[in-house]
Order: C-alpha cells, then structure tokens, then sequence
C-alpha cells in the first residue's frame, strides 16, 4: 500500500511538500520553503513547521526506506530552499535545464552548495524502489519546470507543479495534462495561487495592468516603453527566466532609430548565456562602465538588482522597470526602499509583471482535461476557494488534508 503525507504547503502560496511511502521506497516531491529562516536553526524552524516534519533528513538520523530520493519541480526558493539544510545523502532529482541552472547559480554564489543532485531527462521513467517517478516539461516562469507523476503499479498520482495556460508553452502544459488522463490518475496535486486573491489580480500599484500581462504582451509593452524612452531604460528581472532574459535584450533591438545595447550585471549574463546560448551585448564592469552608459543613455537598456540600485543615482533614466525581479512585492521590506528611492531620485517606476501561475478559469480546464479521481488543492492561502470550484465545475471529488496524517486512495482514507 502506498501512503501520502502532505508536509507543508497546505494554506500557503509555495513550500507545498508531499511524501510516497511504501514501507521500503519514498519519494518526495518538491523541498521548499514559504517563510524566511535567515534567523531560525533547523531545529526551530522544525518545531515551528517552517520546514518539513523529516527530521531523519535534516539530522541524518536512520529511517527504513531502503531506497528514496526527493524530486524538485521547479528552482523557485518555495520549491527548493529546504535542500540546503539537508544533512541525510538523498538523491535530488531535477530537469536538465533545472539541474543546469542550478549548478550554476551553486557556482555564481547565489545559491549554497547541494550534494547529490541529478538531471532528469522529461518522460523519462525512473524507479525508487516500488515507486517510478517520470517528469513532464511544463509552463512557468522557470523554464525548466516539470509536472511529475508517481506510478506504484496499480495507482498513479499526479503533482501539477507551479503552472500557467497563458504562457508560450501551453502546448507543453495540454500535453502533460492528456497523458494524465490517459493514465487514469486517483489523484492531482493542483496549484491554486490565483485562488489565493479576493480578486483575480492584486491590485500592487496603479502602474499593475488591469489584464494580467503574459511574457508575449509584456515584450510588445516594454517595446513600445523603449520606442518613447529618450534616456535610459533600466529592468529589474527575475534572472531564472532566464527566457524572459533573453527576450528582453532582443526587445531592446527593436523600435528603435538604431537599436539599444542591453547591458547586464555579470551574474544575469552568464546565466543568459549558460541557459539560452544568447551572447549578452555588454556587461557591466567588463565590456561597459557606467561612465560609458551616462554618456549617450538613450543608446542603452541597464539590467539592476536590487542590491545595486544606488548605481543609478547619477544616471538619466526614463523609467524604471520592475519585472518580477527582487523585492517582489509589498510583503519585503525591501520593496518600500526600492519606490522611496526611487521616488527621491524622480525615477518613474514602471510595473512590467507576467504571472507563472494559470488563472481561476485555467486551473477549472486543467481539472477537466485531467479528469482524476480526486483532486487536492494547494499552494494558495485559500485553497477552499479553489475547492468549491472544482466541486461546482468538475466531476472530480476534492479533498482539503491535514498536515502531516497519512493518507491511502484505495479507498479514500486517512490511515488509522
């Protein structure tokens, strides 16, 4: 019999963590963390359930899986920020594009070392011991994202992933979700972010667009931005869309009278060039000094984080573009610093944000193009919501589990 345990990420947005168990094989999926541990030990934020119940892992204390391994859907921190407390040799089991890009913000210092990581190739099986694990390329705004699916040889069970419909790879997304049904799963793991607001989107500053931008109208946004611009143009990006990266510099090509120069720090070049083979037009203290930039800022767009912004106070700059970069929204401190200097410095800011995460409407599609046998609701702080919906609108049942209980699907039970 195999038994599934919900570890964490029942009422939260990310750090959702699930457990297989047979008595002999485990497999967890995902490792992250939903909550800052910067001033926690591993053992508090364990008592605190800040980190998954699994001590064995995090003190490398014996346990009785002969064979186990822990899958990462995606490189997000709310997916994979627990690893680096891991103590216990478990094998870590990752896209190739992740397991790539992982490794190399190991080696730009921006993520901690990790031991015993492994690329998984998508639909590619892989067993652990009763368990077989296969990996389905997906859509998000981590390009290496997969939705996963577990197989203990009568039941399958199905793990969504952070995911969107309104991206450039829905056909990705369609595809996972119709080998799914194929497969008869007993039960889906579905995301529900969306479900998370009182409104479809959250109203962060009167610059958020009242659509939701996807990564091709963003482009046609930030083209248009650059083609009014008479000074410079700055970006605050997340660098693991790395996609979106990429994008970026060739929109600055674009609608101009003789194109721009996208600049980048030396981090967010390297990963641009490591994950997309695109060569960077300049990078910031090697090929081009700031000096260079105040000399004619219209011929240029600067790629900032956060940690550096006191590099522009000397610049002319037309707008500020933050686009889901670092600090990301109001619940950071962080953000406040980011619009005061901004505002005492008369740099407009300019919102350009496209969600990862697949609308109210789009999760509803996913369930019905799935069509399991029951479905959990996670990663959302109302994961009710997006229960009732389902209910309304699907013929799936749903189940909303307790933290840490043990649960079998052969019947529907929680485990005595």
């Amino acid at each position: 019999m195999t038994t599934i345990r919900f570890l964490n990420g029942l009422n939260t947005i990310g750090g959702n963590i699930v457990e297989f168990a047979t008595k002999t094989s485990r497999v967890i999926m995902d490792f992250g963390v939903a909550a800052d541990l910067s001033q926690e030990t591993v053992a508090s934020a364990l008592e605190q359930g800040k980190l998954p119940h699994v001590p064995e892992l995090f003190f490398n204390q014996p346990d009785h899986f002969s064979d186990e391994a822990i899958f990462i859907s995606h490189l997000h921190i709310d997916h994979m920020g627990a690893l680096q407390y891991l103590q216990k040799d478990i094998p870590i089991y990752l896209s190739e594009p992740s397991y790539r890009l992982y490794r190399l913000l190991i080696q730009l210092g921006i993520e901690k070392p990790v031991a015993n990581l492994h690329p998984l190739a998508f639909e590619t099986s892989l067993a652990v011991g009763d368990l077989t694990v296969t990996g389905f390329h997906s859509d998000h705004d981590e390009p290496g994202v997969m939705a996963l699916l577990v197989d203990d040889g009568s039941r399958r069970f199905a793990h969504s992933g952070d995911v969107r419909l309104n991206g450039p790879h829905a056909d990705r997304v369609h595809a996972w979700a119709n080998r799914f049904k194929e497969e008869k799963v007993s039960l889906l793991m579905l995301e529900g972010t969306s479900f998370s607001f009182d409104t479809p989107i959250p109203a962060e500053d009167q610059n958020h667009p009242s659509v939701p931008l996807t990564e091709m109208s963003l482009q046609t946004k930030f083209q248009q931005l650059l083609a009014d611009s008479s000074q410079l143009v700055v970006i605050n990006p997340y660098n693991r869309n790395y996609e979106r990266l990429a994008a970026f510099q060739a929109s600055a090509h674009v609608n101009h009278v003789n194109g721009r120069q996208m600049v980048w720090e030396p981090n967010e070049a390297a990963i641009l060039t490591t994950m997309t083979g695109t060569q960077p037009d300049a990078i910031l203290g090697q090929t081009i000094q700031l000096t260079d930039i105040a000399q004619q800022p219209q011929r240029y767009v600067l790629q900032n984080s956060f940690a550096n912004l006191a590099s522009l106070a000397n610049l002319p700059i037309s707008a500020y573009v933050h686009s889901n970069g670092e600090p990301l929204g109001d619940y950071d401190p962080r953000f406040a610093q980011l619009k005061d200097w901004l505002a005492d410095h008369k740099m407009p800011l300019v919102f350009m944000n496209a969600s990862g995460h697949a609308a109210r409407e789009d999760l509803i599609e996913l369930v019905k193009e799935v069509n399991p046998r029951v479905v959990v609701p996670w990663h959302s702080f109302h994961p009710e919501r997006e229960a009732d919906a389902i209910d309304a609108q699907t013929n799936a049942d749903v189940l909303l589990p307790e933290k840490d209980l043990y649960y079998d699907f052969n019947p529907l039970t929680e485990e005595e």
